[in-house]
């Protein structure tokens, strides 16, 4: 993005985009309103520049806008832009720091200098920050337990993302602002609600909701609109009669998630949409691929390889999970890596009769249950995410345990 430009709407806000626009003489200029999430579009977009309207209707919050910019990315220049007969006006722009002010009312040449050394410098530096990893899960036939899976890796990741620190009691993180958001769980599979039903965690505030309303999706809404598990760990879910989303809002979506979690994890379950496989997989971290031990369910994994293939996901991210591994049939878990071509990441047990009994009652395994072979298999996938991704947090859940050792973590991150 070369250039925002930030206005509070109005006569004198339109006034400022027409001749903003001639000025760019074609140029790109990028618009957003000072209620729009501007510090997160910056983060999202980067632009060369950022032009602030400052004009007695909006001098209060072009004032605070270009304080956080200067506090949060003092790399990207500030301009403001008003009339200079309005003193007041370019007074407070100065005082805040910005490096230049155009006057709407001045020479169009002197305007198109300033945007033209702006454009002709480098981009911003040192404005990325790390973005959230997201683990995708995807499998070819639905009824194979991906949701159940995304649903216990989640939450198990959950507990282990906030450790030491406990997790604040349901009621009090309703309403609280400063809550850490660790994980997110956005189930994309058709038709969806299964992982809300799991984690007995509904929600008015879809996926579709947060794509349509992500110019005001800040960090503060995330905290309060999106549904939040007894954990801590949030979830969307997109509706069971999904609605037509536009690839970039999709893309852009979770690219402001990431700045906000510190892991998403992507149920897609068997998504029959390849434009939502094409919008979400090729920008995932990983991508587990979840298959069983039959035939069918081998070839059906088979044609949604070729399928990822066409979609230009690229295969080194691809990993395989065999799940309701028996060892007493002949087709073992190797054979089928072997077959796919694809790493072998994890095997889950045949445990649909425990699952049920658990899922029936409104609970899931929790990460203490560790004798349960299901949570043993769970536990090894949080430890490989904890390892690739956050390796602070990678300890063992013997040392996890130890009190001194939960000593330590606390004084390191301290």
């Amino acid at each position: 993005m070369p250039l925002l430009l930030v206005h509070a709407g109005f006569s004198e806000g339109a006034l400022i985009q027409t001749w903003m626009q001639h000025v760019m003489k074609g140029a790109s200029l990028y618009l957003a309103r000072f209620q729009e999430g501007v510090i997160d579009l910056v983060l999202d977009n980067q632009p060369n520049a950022v032009l602030i309207q400052f004009d007695p209707c909006c001098i209060d919050a072009a004032v605070a806008l270009s304080a956080q910019l200067q506090a949060s990315y003092p790399q990207i220049p500030r301009l403001a832009i008003g009339r200079t007969r309005h003193a007041q006006c370019m007074l407070a722009a100065l005082r805040t720091g910005v490096q230049d002010f155009i006057d709407i009312d001045g020479s169009v040449d002197n305007a198109q200098q300033v945007v033209h050394q702006l454009l002709d410098a480098p981009p911003a530096g040192g404005v990325q920050l790390s973005r959230a990893p997201q683990t995708a899960l995807v499998s070819a036939r639905a009824g194979l337990g991906c949701s159940l899976l995304a649903a216990h890796l989640s939450a198990h990741l959950q507990a282990r993302l906030q450790w030491p620190q406990p997790a604040p009691a349901p009621s009090a993180a309703a309403s609280s602002t400063d809550e850490a958001l660790s994980s997110l769980l956005i189930e994309l599979g058709h038709p969806g609600g299964d992982c809300a039903i799991y984690l007995n965690t509904p929600g008015e505030f879809g996926f579709a909701d947060a794509v349509h309303q992500q110019h005001r999706l800040d960090r503060r809404m995330a905290q309060s609109a999106i549904a939040r598990h007894a954990s801590g760990l949030r979830l969307l879910t997109l509706a069971q009669q999904p609605q037509v989303l536009a690839s970039g809002d999709v893309q852009a979506l979770l690219n402001r998630l990431g700045h906000y979690f510190r892991h998403v994890v992507l149920d897609l379950g068997a998504c029959d949409s390849p434009q939502l496989l094409k919008d979400v997989l090729p920008g995932a971290s990983e991508v587990w691929v979840l298959c069983d031990q039959s035939v069918a369910s081998v070839v059906g994994t088979a044609q949604l390889l070729r399928q990822l293939e066409m979609l230009q996901v690229p295969r080194e991210r691809l990993r395989l999970i065999v799940g309701r591994h028996d060892k007493r049939l002949e087709l073992s878990a190797e054979q089928i890596a072997r077959q796919l071509q694809l790493p072998l990441l994890a095997q889950l047990p045949e445990r649909r009769r425990e699952l049920s009994r658990v899922v029936d009652q409104g609970r899931l395994f929790t990460p203490q249950q560790r004798r349960e072979p299901y949570v043993q298999a769970v536990a090894q996938l949080v430890r490989r995410l904890l390892a690739d991704h956050h390796p602070e947090m990678a300890l063992p859940d013997s040392a996890a345990a130890h009190p001194l050792t939960r000593l330590l973590q606390r004084l390191r991150r301290n």
